[in-house]
């Protein structure tokens, strides 16, 4: 038993039953430590606790106003004792918050656009309205549950203006004490923590030592864990740096030239659609750099597809779909360096970029319409699939994830392959990305001197798929700091 439960009961058994200020008076607890011990004494049953409710009322900060001044009403009445006034003239808001209650009320009626007084109006302007005096009483505390009931009307006006709120609150009524607590042993002056103080004083000797009872809970520690995203665009980021790949990044915001054509995406492409593709309106389009890859994809895409190309459709603004038009930029910068001698390269260049990307699309349990992604690129010499097979491989397998292949065709890569992973724990796979090798019509470079392997993926899906337990993707951007603390997502 502690200490304070045991002058509590102390207090009891000398008067069988007292109220709650009396308790704390001849127990010499502070009323904290006496809360405390009776929470404990009832749930041992060595108390019983009566319980009284009390409806108490608050004042807003714009009752508190009116308290001084008057309601809005009644500070209008007032003002029509000394002068005419035109419904009109009153512009400010407390005037025509006065009006409208003193309408309401009685106090008076419109006469050809101007106040007047009614009888009644004359001797609430005097006195005050109903209401107002009601506020008045109950700012001094001069009120009780009785009282209220008969004034419901005036009650409900001034909750309803939300210049009051009733509330009610539960106290200590009355305690008695139980057989059990009457039985219960006495208080056993016994050491319950051992410190400095009591080693260094000395006060232990001749005292007993509280029994600790190794199978009581302790609480939780809670440690600092960083969002599930962050933890796996970590691990994406140790993979790609531990194959010697080097980390590269770009705008969000993109022009339609780099986020679409310079990836040989047809202008009439159905991706290119609002309902796919998140378009800026202000401003709406931006001037493209780099005039002779513009020209060079201009002669692609009327080659390729046969149809007029638009510079002003390639010069529209939008949220970049996919870390591809990164990836875009970067090829076209090392190849252009490399065929004009201006920078030498060590190939093959492997670079790769993870970043957020935006679709216009319906979110499920795998899709977001905001999310990440991550995108490679390898540019060399007699490169083929097999080694973009097995760099995804090893990339996944870095992460403890088994992947997949397929033919696929994707608009800027030929061949092109999707590649899947296996969900943790069952025989079902899901998609995670594509790749290939890009488009002589897009490097302009033949293949039998350089090939440039590219690839692009989700990564809240690894998550999807490392952990059984989530059901959809949405689950990791939860708000929650408990689900943050107790999520457990390797």
């Amino acid at each position: 038993m502690h200490k304070y439960e045991a002058m509590v009961l102390k207090a009891l058994r000398a008067k069988n039953h007292m109220g709650f200020d009396e308790l704390v008076s001849a127990s010499g607890l502070g009323r904290d430590e006496a809360l405390w011990a009776l929470e404990s004494l009832k749930q041992s049953g060595m108390v019983d606790i009566e319980y009284g409710e009390e409806e108490l009322i608050d004042i807003s900060d714009e009752g508190k106003e009116y308290v001084k001044d008057g309601l809005a009403e009644e500070q209008l009445l007032r003002r029509m004792l000394k002068e005419n006034i035109k419904a009109a003239g009153l512009q400010d808001q407390k005037s025509r918050i006065g009006l409208q209650w003193a309408k309401a009320g009685g106090f008076i009626h419109i006469d050809a656009g101007e106040l007047k007084l009614t009888e009644a109006g004359k001797k609430a302007a005097e006195e005050g309205v109903p209401e107002g005096m009601l506020l008045r009483r109950l700012a001094k505390g001069d009120y009780d549950s009785k009282a209220l009931a008969q004034l419901g009307q005036q009650m409900h006006n001034l909750s309803k203006r939300k210049l009051v709120a009733v509330h009610s609150e539960r106290y200590i009524n009355r305690i008695g004490i139980t057989k059990k607590g009457l039985d219960a042993p006495e208080y056993s002056d016994v050491i319950e923590q051992v410190d400095r103080g009591v080693i260094a004083g000395e006060t232990w000797k001749g005292k007993e030592f509280k029994r600790y009872d190794v199978n009581v809970g302790v609480e939780g520690r809670i440690p600092a864990m960083r969002s599930p995203i962050k933890r796996i665009i970590d691990q994406v980021k140790d993979a790609y740096v531990s194959m010697g790949f080097q980390e590269v990044s770009g705008p969000a915001i993109e022009t339609s030239f780099w986020n679409f054509d310079s990836l040989f995406v047809p202008q009439d492409h159905p991706a290119r659609e609002m309902q796919d593709t998140f378009y800026l309106s202000k401003p709406e389009s931006a001037e493209v750099e780099s005039r002779e890859f513009v020209k060079k994809i201009k002669r692609a895409h009327e080659k390729g597809w046969h149809s007029k190309w638009s510079e002003d459709t390639a010069r529209q603004l939008v949220l970049r779909t996919h870390m591809t038009s990164v990836s875009a930029r970067f090829v076209y910068k090392v190849i252009d360096n490399i065929a004009n001698n201006r920078e030498q390269y060590s190939l093959p260049v492997k670079l790769f970029s993870v970043g957020r990307v935006f679709r216009n699309e319906a979110i499920d349990y795998k899709h977001l319409a905001d999310l990440y992604q991550m995108d490679g690129i390898i540019i060399g010499k007699g490169l083929t699939m097999a080694n973009l097979f097995d760099t995804l491989t090893r990339v996944y397998d870095y992460m403890g994830v088994e992947v997949r292949f397929k033919p696929s065709y994707f608009p800027f890569v030929e061949p092109g392959a999707e590649y899947q992973a296996r969900l943790k724990g069952r025989d079902e796979w899901i998609e995670m990305g594509g790749g290939g090798i890009i488009r002589e019509e897009i490097t302009g470079v033949r293949r039998n001197r350089l090939t440039v392997l590219a690839w692009g993926a989700g990564v809240e899906r690894i998550l999807l798929v490392k952990d059984p337990s989530l059901a959809s993707i949405s689950e990791l951007y939860n708000n929650g700091i408990g689900w943050l603390r107790k999520r457990r997502l390797v």
